[in-house]
């Protein structure tokens, strides 16, 4: 088993209407993922569905759940370790429903403007160390436990602790976990299953059963591990709510749980400042002066790597291999943060050396056996293409934060008003750090300006924090939709302009 020497902290940057959880490494950014609290993760969730339409032809079935759109029952796609069942004739050879019927199903794959989510029949429930198969029959390990003595004490652990018809999964983090651990997460696990069928049986109709939980209950128990340091929360009332929740569902964690009530911004504290800045930008800096071209599509997502600034030696077969080397763990660190998922292809600057190209796929690989979600590295093609599929685990950060833009038909993205609202605050902050300004000018698109006057923008901090200062809005034509400056008001407050209190 590979380990890297690391410390991390896990930051949750809690705002009215809008949460984020990130994990830093070693003072890096390498994770980030956001929820709205107005649209909530429907992936994980399990419903009492009713079938709508079965397609034969396609071993496929439409389900009505209870969403806008109904979901999409796929035989392939009724279990994530589908690849080791299937040599074990596990799987059902067709939708064992038909129309009218009611079902017990899990979105295992969001939906989008044009597609309801993905759903299995095969229902998993997740904890920290294993995963509750809670209708099949069948013990496995993670890939990333390597370990032959490991992999068969977990195997015969978990077979005895399987209730019948049910099974599990060992995921990584039972590396550093004890056997009396892994038994109560189990247990507690199985309980978990009980209710759910209980709450089945007891519901009429088409119904949510089972929440998968909000950002912070997913993040956190998916994130903590041996290596965290701490977690930090900007919010008091939520960093209560970690702490009670890290004492029922993470007994294991041994690090602390922080309110963070310093002036600085959270994020330049953290110096991750211009991390949040960056994040959304199609390009990817690199330490040399080279740079990632990162461009997402319907079908995949395409990376490229350039070289840039970077002049290196006069070796040009050294240079393109030592950028693309370090392109590698950009790379892999691009693809967690941002949350990228299904078919990355990445096309790397040509080296003409093999044992350069076999050099940098198994860097690759290397640096992504650290990703906690499953990917798959192909090796170079003959252009210098190497492709990458990876999970799709909930939503891209850029589908939570950024919208469709109403001019250009959805070719193009604008932030959306919660998390322009954030950039705001995190400029309010800068300005307010100099203690002599008492007065700031928000000047927004009217669009904008709307949304922070009716929603209340900055409540919480006009009546505690900011309380001696005052903050006005000026709606702004000549800006863009997501576009604000924030300025003094020493000099003088504007006509039009909007007090938020």
């Amino acid at each position: 088993m590979q380990t890297k020497n690391m410390k991390n902290i896990i930051l949750v940057d809690s705002e009215k209407i809008y949460t984020t959880v990130g994990l830093i490494e070693n003072g890096k950014l390498c994770e980030l993922y956001s929820e709205s609290a107005e649209e909530r993760q429907t992936s994980g969730n399990i419903y009492k569905g009713r079938v709508t339409d079965v397609v034969d032809g396609l071993q496929s079935a439409f389900v009505d759940i209870g969403l806008s759109r109904t979901g999409f029952w796929y035989i392939d796609e009724t279990l994530d370790h589908k690849s080791v069942l299937g040599e074990q004739n596990a799987l059902p050879h067709k939708i064992a429903a038909k129309k009218g019927d009611y079902v017990m199903v899990q979105a295992i794959k969001e939906g989008t403007d044009l597609k309801g989510p993905k759903l299995s029949s095969n229902i998993s429930i997740p904890g920290h160390f294993v995963v509750y198969l809670y209708n099949l029959p069948f013990v496995g390990v993670s890939n990333k436990i390597t370990s032959p003595t490991m992999r068969d004490k977990l195997t015969e652990l978990l077979g005895s602790l399987a209730p019948e018809g049910g099974g599990f999964i060992a995921r990584t983090n039972c590396l550093t976990a004890t056997k009396e651990e892994i038994a109560a997460e189990a247990k507690f696990l199985i309980k978990a299953g009980e209710r759910i069928q209980q709450r089945w049986e007891n519901t009429d109709g088409v119904a949510l059963i089972h929440n998968e939980g909000n950002i912070l209950y997913r993040t956190i128990r998916d994130m903590l591990t041996d290596t965290t340091e701490s977690i930090v929360c900007n919010n008091e009332h939520m960093a209560d709510d970690i702490r009670q929740m890290v004492e029922v569902f993470c007994p294991y964690f041994r690090g602390t749980v922080e309110f963070y009530d310093k002036e600085e911004d959270i994020y330049d504290y953290y110096g991750i400042g211009e991390d949040m800045s960056a994040i959304y930008s199609p390009r990817a800096e690199l330490p040399s002066g080279g740079f990632l071209m990162i461009e997402k599509t319907e079908a995949l997502t395409a990376i490229d790597v350039n070289t840039g600034k970077f002049i290196g030696t006069d070796n040009r077969e050294d240079t393109v291999y030592r950028t693309n080397l370090e392109a590698v763990k950009e790379i892999a660190r691009q693809l967690r943060l941002r949350n990228i998922g299904g078919i990355i292809v990445v096309d790397f600057i040509d080296m003409s050396d093999p044992e350069h190209k076999v050099s940098v796929v198994e860097a690759l690989k290397n640096e992504l056996f650290f990703d906690r979600v499953k990917t798959r590295v192909l090796d170079m093609s003959g252009l210098g293409l190497v492709e990458i599929t990876r999970k799709k685990v909930g939503k891209e950060l850029g589908s939570v934060s950024q919208g469709k833009c109403p001019f250009c038909g959805g070719t193009g993205f604008l932030l959306v008003d919660a998390y322009v609202s954030r950039r705001i605050k995190y400029n309010l902050k800068k300005l307010f750090m100099n203690h002599d300004v008492s007065i700031a000018l928000i000047y927004a698109h009217p669009v904008l300006a709307a949304h922070m006057t009716e929603h209340k923008a900055f409540s919480q901090e006009c009546s505690s924090i900011w309380s001696h200062k005052r903050i006005y809005v000026i709606p702004d034509e000549t800006l863009d939709f997501s576009g604000f400056r924030v300025v003094s008001g020493m000099g003088g407050v504007p006509t039009g302009a909007e007090l938020l209190t």
